[in-house]
């Protein structure tokens, strides 16, 4: 097993509790439990898309695991830049995320 019990439930917890997912989210996508909680991917990823799905830009059927599973460059192509226009501020709020995960312990 890749990941810890500690760090599947902190995701787990993240998933359900802040995105609002239903728990079979993480389930039927057990890569996620691999990926950084903090310093690079989810919790970056996560403010993004809640930005997007908070601005009817994106839907929750969208597929979220795409939007945590595409690489970081793919990533801001389709989720940041693409909606630079209608959301301005998701450039700003994906760095700031990252740089708080880089000096999380």
């Amino acid at each position: 097993m890749a990941s810890s019990e500690d760090k599947i439930m902190a995701i787990m917890d993240y998933f359900v509790r802040k995105m609002g997912c239903k728990a079979l989210f993480v389930v039927e996508c057990p890569s996620l439990t691999t990926f950084s909680l903090e310093k690079k991917r989810i919790v970056p990823k996560g403010s993004v898309a809640q930005g997007l799905l908070s601005k009817v830009l994106i839907k929750n059927d969208l597929g979220l695991s795409t939007l945590f599973l595409t690489s970081e460059k793919l990533f801001l192509k389709r989720f940041v830049n693409h909606y630079k226009e209608e959301a301005s501020q998701l450039l700003k709020l994906y760095d700031e995320k990252l740089m708080l995960g880089k000096y999380a312990l």
